[in-house]
């Protein structure tokens, strides 16, 4: 079990900090952690996960249908849930609430689950819980969280007041309709030649490695600040909602590896989308920083803690 849980974190650990330290040698700057950033969206992951799911038998898609639906569900109502809480019960205002909602419900999934899950679970199990973790954060949480902060600081355009939109806008990127179409060509029972596949691993492979590097220079450049909010955010991304996810999936008597695949999903930390939003909205952009980077370093800990309970 320790060799398991060794090999899943070590190579997170190792980037994130050459990735720190790339950011604290000024070798990268906020502008070229962007550059990086839109190269992984548009092109490195979209192809990580289309070739990911072409590649799988139709059986074995179907056979993953709750897996998708649990990643999906639980991402969305934990938001939903976070955000309702955050700004009815303890009176934070809006654009807080949103931003802390989406810290609790957005996992880093894209970048730390594919470079930790392939070795838990498999690269099929992988590419699901991916795929549903990029449609619920790009499809539901970020734009309703956009609308949020554009109403709340008045700092966004009038289209990004509207719901419609920006989930319009959301499908056009490759992220999103890459995995669809891959999923659909499955369904339709084509399969796409192993060469073609191959060559999209070329570029998609290196998608987990350039998310997590930028994501190290990102914990650099942000000011860290270790207050009651963020130790809160923390503890329910890290710690309370894998938690509560194991045991509501186990109620519902849903397959083991079903289970521990959605758990192992799930305890990831925040996203680094949270940050991204806070500093384009200009709202609570130090807290954002602080939550990324505090549930970055607990998650050595944390994630290690469910690859054990749940292997």
């Amino acid at each position: 079990m320790l060799s398991t849980i060794i090999t899943a974190m070590l190579p997170l650990v190792v980037v994130f900090l050459l990735g720190y330290r790339a950011g604290w040698h000024r070798d990268f700057n906020g502008e070229q952690v962007s550059v990086l950033n839109r190269m992984v969206m548009l092109y490195a992951f979209p192809l990580n996960l289309f070739v990911g799911i072409a590649g799988m038998p139709r059986t074995i898609l179907a056979g993953q249908l709750p897996l998708a639906a649990s990643v999906f569900g639980i991402m969305c109502g934990s938001f939903g849930v976070a955000y309702v809480l955050s700004h009815y019960v303890f009176r934070r205002d809006a654009a807080a609430s949103a931003l802390q909602g989406l810290a609790m419900g957005a996992p880093s999934v894209p970048f730390i689950g594919s470079a930790m899950l392939p070795v838990l679970v498999g690269h099929a199990s992988t590419s699901v819980a991916i795929s549903a973790a990029v449609f619920a954060m790009v499809l539901v949480q970020t734009p309703v969280c956009m609308v949020m902060l554009a109403k709340s600081t008045h700092a966004g355009s009038p289209e990004q007041a509207r719901l419609v939109p920006q989930i319009i806008a959301a499908c056009r990127e490759p992220i999103v309709w890459a995995p669809i179409v891959a999923t659909l060509l499955v369904v339709s029972g084509i399969h796409l030649p192993g060469p073609l596949l191959r060559s999209g691993e070329l570029l998609g492979n290196a998608a987990a490695g350039v998310g997590l590097f930028a994501s190290g220079i990102v914990l650099f450049l942000q000011r860290v600040a270790v207050t009651l909010p963020v130790v809160v955010t923390v503890a329910v991304r890290n710690i309370v909602i894998p938690v509560m996810s194991w045991l509501l999936l186990s109620m519902l008597g849903l397959p083991h590896e079903v289970v521990r695949t959605a758990v192992l999903a799930l305890s990831i930390p925040v996203g680094t989308v949270v940050v991204i939003l806070a500093v384009r909205f200009g709202t609570d952009e130090q807290e954002a920083a602080s939550t990324l980077f505090l549930s970055a370093v607990v998650s050595v800990l944390t994630m290690a803690l469910f690859i054990a309970c749940v292997g």
